[in-house]
Formats: structure tokens, C-alpha cells, sequence
């Protein structure tokens, strides 16, 4: 029953950005499942990758604010992030377009088969069903804030000169890894805990601006 809880946020996001996307084609939805198993393999490599190298920095419990945020970058967000961001764009090159929203759609099916992986092995088998409901409201909801503002950047870069591509693909990297480790860094430990729910409200305020923002010119075009 956990496990099937667990999968069910994944499931429901799917559905609905599936619906949101206005033109599915069948060659999109085959990229999808297949960006939902390699987001989901992901997820294991970088776990593989944060566990490894975590432990080349200072603990939480002795660190400062800035070294916690300094191991979050560096410790776990740029391995997620640009692990997303990179079959994300590879999807992209590789497949047929019909618009530059597609590029959004592939940002955001990476990381839902990403976070689905991560809630149900290691959180959700180990810590049960409070896990599993916790992490409905907030991790699961952060890692598509994260696709969100990876996307809007790639989007932007999508159709534009060979500077201003390199530029936003550079920041549809740099942003959501900075964003995804400033989420976390009041998390480790918790240490920074307090200022939590205030920088999470900010986090999915701009996501969501960033997302009408992005549904305004679809709808131009």
C-alpha cells in the first residue's frame, strides 16, 4: 500500500501535464515514458554519486550557512540537476519538436520519473506511509518547481542565436541546481529549519509566475 502511495504523486503529475500539453503527439508520449525511466534511473546514479562525495565535506552539525549551501550545490544539486538538465537536452536534440514548449514538457516528465523513483526507494520504503505523505507537500512539489524554472530557460534558449542559446542553457543549469540547493539548505540537519516555510512559499511563488509567464506565450502563438 505505501509503494502505491508513494507512485500515485508521480502518476497524477503525469496526468495532469500530460493534459496541460496541448499537443501530445504519439512520438511525445513515447518520449515521455522513456524520459520517465531514465529520470528514474537518475535517481540512482546520483544518489550513488551525492554518497560518495558527500563525504568530502564538513558535517552539517559543525558547518555554517554558507558551508551547508556550499555542500548542497555541490554535494547533491548539481548532480540532480544537471543530471536532469542533460537528458532533458539530449531528448530535445533527438527528437522532433512541433514547439518550443515541448522542451518544457521533457523538463518536467524527467524530474516526475525522477522524484518518483527517490520518494518510493528511499523514503517511502524505509520510512512508510508519514513519508510518503510529507513529501507530498513538499519535496515532490520542489522538484517540479525545479523543472519549471529549468525549462522556462531552456525555452528561452530554444530559438535563439547561438550566444543567447548558450547563455539561457547555461542558466536553465545554474538557476534550478542554485534553487533546488537553497530548498535543501534549510533542510540538512536541521539546523536552518525555522526559515523554511517562508523560502519554500518564495521558491513556488516564482514558479508559478515563471509558469504563467510560459502558458502567456504559448497561448500567442
Amino acid at each position: 500500500m505505501k509503494i502505491l502511495v508513494g507512485i500515485l504523486p508521480g502518476v497524477l503529475l503525469s496526468i495532469l501535464f500530460i493534459l496541460n500539453d496541448r499537443k501530445v503527439t504519439k512520438e511525445k508520449l513515447l518520449n515521455i515514458i522513456i524520459l520517465l525511466i531514465l529520470g528514474a534511473i537518475g535517481s540512482y546514479i546520483c544518489y550513488r554519486f551525492e554518497m560518495h562525495y558527500g563525504g568530502y565535506f564538513k558535517k552539517v552539525k559543525d558547518s555554517n550557512y554558507f558551508e551547508v549551501l556550499f555542500y548542497a550545490i555541490f554535494g547533491v544539486a548539481i548532480f540532480e540537476e544537471g543530471y536532469k538538465w542533460f537528458i532533458t537536452l539530449l531528448m530535445s536534440f533527438f527528437s522532433k519538436k512541433d514547439n518550443n514548449y515541448d522542451i518544457v514538457t521533457y523538463s518536467i516528465f524527467s524530474s516526475i520519473g525522477f522524484l518518483t523513483f527517490e520518494n518510493v526507494i528511499y523514503y517511502v520504503i524505509p520510512y512508510g506511509m508519514g513519508a510518503a505523505i510529507s513529501r507530498i507537500f513538499t519535496s515532490i512539489p520542489s522538484h517540479i518547481c525545479f523543472a519549471i524554472i529549468m525549462g522556462y530557460f531552456l525555452q528561452k534558449g530554444f530559438n535563439s542565436s547561438i550566444f543567447k542559446k548558450i547563455l539561457y542553457y547555461f542558466l536553465g543549469l545554474i538557476l534550478p541546481t542554485f534553487v533546488h540547493a537553497y530548498y535543501n539548505s534549510f533542510l540538512y540537519g536541521g539546523k536552518y529549519s525555522d526559515y523554511f516555510n517562508i523560502n519554500f512559499i518564495i521558491i513556488i511563488v516564482i514558479t508559478i509566475i515563471l509558469f504563467m509567464i510560459m502558458e502567456f506565450r504559448r497561448r500567442k502563438q
